[in-house]
């Protein structure tokens, strides 16, 4: 065998390593992790894979080679979950048939704000200024937070910040942690539409994630929205260490410590990807429920290539899907590259206009909120 047809056995087989692995990523969202995980954690490598798999079929076709079809076709069998993951903006140009008027819009925001930086984790102290200049900046309407933390009678007091300054009459705080009385975390709504029917959705397997869902009277129309934290994966800082190190070399003297990382990381995905599916289900029932139009906005702390994901989306509308462009992600760690975990889901009864990602900076949350105006079609 000459070494041309060595190296391109060889470019072959990988190829062929590749295009079955990225065909495991498509089964991610519809085996239920409680039963089978591996398919959820193969789901984290979808867009990477497909990346992968474009440069191939770029490849065999300088190549003039008929292997083109391997990845060719691996990508053409998953389109569903490629349109599920990849937002094209002209998608989106077909439901603006129903134009809504400017002033019967509404402005939606999610923000995961890592408790308004309380732990310092970004070495700056201005980083709360900014996360709330950035809202009033964007000056949505109605605002989902997650991770949120406020503290009564102090400078930290984010509710009266918010409600006082920044002109949102009307809030619902769910608390998942309360501290010496004073101290409260958990998730949050603030509006300017009136708020009513607050009501918990408990998670049995979650201290510190949870959700609730209210009802809101926007333009004296009803709508039911959902705020969700799914379970996070609670990564130790030596955990997360190792994953800023990934593409470095790894002295000897560094490897057992190397597989203890990777079996630590891995066990935590195990354990939250079971967590999220069943808390999953929760959501899409009381979704399933809802006498109103629904929004749902939350940090799922899962991508669109995921069992949660689905059980929540289907059969609402994405709104970056519906209005973005790229892969759109809003949260990311170390070298690798950001996942999109942050979302609004919105009623197919609503129209999404304006969905935009803003860009994090290390001055801010480590995710980065998304907001969009949605109205309705008639």
């Amino acid at each position: 065998m000459s070494i041309r047809g060595f190296f391109k056995n060889i470019v072959y087989r990988v190829n062929v390593a590749v295009a079955l692995l990225l065909l495991l990523t498509y089964s991610a969202p519809y085996i239920n992790p409680q039963f089978f995980w591996l398919p959820a954690l193969s789901g984290l490598t979808y867009n990477f894979l497909l990346l992968v798999n474009v440069g191939f079929v770029a490849f065999w076709l300088y190549r003039r080679s008929w292997y083109i079809l391997l990845s060719l076709g691996v990508i053409v069998l998953g389109a569903p979950l490629l349109q599920n993951t990849f937002a094209f903006r002209l998608n989106s140009w077909g439901n603006k048939n129903a134009q809504t008027a400017d002033s019967l819009r509404t402005k939606i925001m999610s923000y995961n704000v890592n408790n308004f930086d309380l732990y310092n984790w970004n070495k700056n102290e201005e980083s709360r200024n900014k996360m709330l200049e950035l809202i009033r900046g964007e000056n949505p309407d109605i605002i989902c937070f997650q991770d949120f933390y406020t503290q009564d009678d102090s400078v930290f007091n984010n509710i009266s910040e918010l409600q006082n300054k920044l002109n949102y009459p009307y809030f619902h705080l769910e608390k998942t942690l309360t501290l010496r009385e004073k101290d409260h975390w958990g998730l949050a709504v603030f509006s300017r539409y009136p708020l009513y029917n607050a009501h918990k959705i408990k998670f049995n397997n979650s201290k510190y994630n949870g959700a609730f869902q209210v009802d809101v009277s926007v333009h004296e129309r009803p709508m039911r929205l959902f705020n969700v934290h799914l379970q996070s994966t609670h990564l130790a800082p030596d955990d997360l260490k190792y994953v800023k190190k990934i593409g470095e070399n790894i002295e000897q003297k560094e490897t057992s410590e190397h597989w203890r990382s990777i079996s630590s990381i891995v066990e935590k995905l195990r354990t939250a990807y079971e967590k999220r599916s069943e808390q999953a289900q929760i959501i899409a029932d009381s979704i399933a429920h809802s006498p109103y139009s629904v929004v749902v906005c939350g940090d799922f702390n899962d991508t669109p290539v995921s069992y949660s994901y689905r059980k929540i989306s289907h059969p609402l509308q994405d709104g970056f899907l519906s209005d973005g462009i790229g892969f759109g992600g809003t949260y990311s760690i170390g070298p690798l590259p950001p996942f999109r975990i942050d979302y609004v889901l919105v009623d197919t009864s609503f129209v999404v206009y304006n969905f935009d990602i803003i860009a994090s900076n290390k001055n801010r949350s480590d995710h980065s909120p998304v907001v969009c105006e949605i109205g309705w079609k008639d």
